[in-house]
């Protein structure tokens, strides 16, 4: 992990497991800094490794200490080497060779679900390999199940699933809520409802026609 490396506090907070408002708060209260970055209107907050390992402690720091020790704790790591993996303070020691295990794991995660998205500019993300915009399938999770889903989308594995949902948690869409139902889905829950009577036409595809 080089000292070089940043993330948006959405990528912190999926790194840490912690939600990305708690770390807006650690910095909006200076218990951790962050830089800025530009992007477009947009004006990124971003941590970097010492902020990351901070955080992945902070629970049993935040259990143990005043808001005083933590702030020496934070400092004391800020000047740690990334290659040092044991922070003495006074009469405290910090083994941090786990945490730097967790922290590199949950970021190969990141870079692995990154993997799996075709980022395309001025359009919406799509899983890999398909036209499948990745922010529907996320919203479908809500309300299907993933054998539900690939049933609907044939194309789809499991573990594109899984990189859907991750990505959509770190990268959210903005707007109107997703449906959580798939559209071929909802027309059979209209006819099960009696409000359509769903027929298989020429292409095998769902037909609805309205029951008068």
């Amino acid at each position: 992990m080089a000292n070089a490396q940043s993330w948006t506090l959405n990528e912190a907070g999926y790194v840490v497991e912690q939600s990305s408002a708690a770390i807006n708060r650690a910095v909006d209260r200076g218990v951790i800094k962050a830089t800025y970055q530009r992007r477009g209107k947009t004006r990124l907050r971003k941590v970097g490794t010492a902020e990351l390992r901070f955080l992945a402690i902070a629970g049993e720091v935040g259990r143990k200490l005043t808001p005083v020790g933590r702030r020496e704790v934070y400092e004391a790591i800020r000047r740690l080497p990334t290659d040092r993996h044991h922070l003495e303070l006074g009469v405290m020691g910090f083994q941090l060779g786990e945490v730097d295990e967790r922290i590199a794991a949950r970021l190969l995660r990141l870079q692995d679900v990154k993997a799996c998205v075709d980022e395309r500019a001025d359009a919406e993300p799509v899983l890999r390999g398909t036209d499948i915009p990745v922010h529907e399938i996320e919203a479908l999770t809500r309300g299907q199940t993933i054998a539900e889903i690939i049933e609907d989308y044939p194309r789809l594995t499991a573990e594109q699933i899984d990189a859907a949902v991750d990505y959509a948690r770190v990268y959210p869409k903005a707007g109107r809520p997703l449906p959580t139902r798939s559209f071929k889905r909802m027309l059979r829950d209209l006819a099960e409802a009696g409000v359509w009577d769903v027929e298989s036409g020429d292409d095998n595809q769902m037909v609805p026609r309205l029951i008068p």
